[in-house]
C-alpha cells in the first residue's frame, strides 16, 4: 500500500496488480480538475513471485493482465484476482474513504463494498454506447489475444468493431496495431496500462482518433465525483 496526500475527497485506488501504480496514478490525478486524498491498494500487494505465479490461469481460463511494482507484466486468473479483491475490499475501511476507483477495465463482479465503487468497465460501456449511437465502427485494442473474444462480447453486431492486441508492459509495436485498425472511426485501447504516448503512436499510424480507457474513465469519473460533491 502507498499513500499520497492531495487536498479534497478521499479515494481508494485499487489495482489488480501491485501498488503504487506509478505508470497510472500520477497521470490520472493530473487529469482531474479537482485535487483528492488518495490511497493506493493492490490485489497482489505483499505477495512473493512464487505466490503470484500460483495465480496463473489454466488453459482456457479467463485472464487479467497487470503490473508489479518492479514494472514486470503479470498475467493472472480472473477468478483468482476476484478472490484477492474480495479479501482486499474487506480491509478497506469505509470510514476513511469516500469512494473506490478500480484501476482495471475488466468486468469484476465478485468484490463489493459499502462505498461506491467506480469501474472503468462501466465507463467503457457508456463510451461504446455513444459510439454505436453515432454509427461509428470501433477499433478495440486489448493486451492479450486471448482477451479479444471477451471484447467481442461487448458488441451486438460483429460489424460494429475490429480487434487487435498489444501489451502495454512489453515491446509490442503500437504502430503495427494502428495499421491493422485503419478502417475504423475511433480506436479504444482497453487496458488501464495504456497511456497517452501509446495512444499517440496508434493514432499516428491509423490516422484514426484514439482513446485510452484511462482517458474515458477520467472523463466519466470527474463528472460523477463533481456531482457527488455538489449533492
Amino acid at each position: 500500500m502507498s499513500v499520497e496526500k492531495i487536498r479534497g475527497k478521499r479515494l481508494a485506488l485499487v489495482t489488480i496488480g501491485q501498488a503504487p501504480r506509478v505508470d497510472i496514478t500520477p497521470d490520472m490525478m493530473r487529469g482531474f480538475e479537482e485535487d483528492y486524498d488518495i490511497t493506493e491498494f493492490g490485489a497482489l500487494d505483499g505477495m512473493t513471485k512464487e505466490e503470484i505465479a500460483a495465480l496463473a490461469p489454466s488453459d482456457g481460463e479467463d485472464r487479467l493482465v497487470s503490473r508489479l511494482v518492479d514494472g514486470e507484466e503479470v498475467i493472472c486468473s480472473h477468478a483468482a484476482i476476484e478472490a484477492r479483491l474480495g479479501e482486499l475490499f474487506a480491509r478497506i475501511d469505509a470510514d476513511k474513504f469516500d469512494a473506490i476507483l478500480m484501476l482495471c477495465s475488466g468486468k469484476l463482479t465478485e468484490a463489493s463494498h459499502t462505498l461506491p465503487v467506480f469501474s472503468p468497465y462501466e465507463t467503457l460501456n457508456a463510451e461504446i454506447a455513444g459510439c454505436r449511437a453515432r454509427g461509428e465502427v470501433i477499433g478495440m485494442i486489448s493486451p492479450l489475444a486471448e482477451q479479444i473474444d471477451k471484447n467481442k462480447a461487448l458488441f451486438d453486431n460483429p460489424s460494429e468493431a475490429r480487434f487487435s492486441y498489444v501489451t502495454p508492459y512489453g515491446d509490442g509495436s503500437f504502430e503495427a496495431v494502428g495499421e491493422e485498425l485503419k478502417d475504423t472511426d475511433v480506436i479504444i485501447m482497453n487496458c488501464m496500462g495504456f497511456d497517452s504516448e501509446m495512444a499517440a503512436k496508434v493514432e499516428k499510424s491509423a490516422v484514426v482518433p484514439t482513446l485510452t480507457v484511462r482517458q474515458i474513465f477520467m472523463k466519466h469519473i470527474e463528472r460523477a465525483l463533481s456531482k457527488d460533491a455538489a449533492a
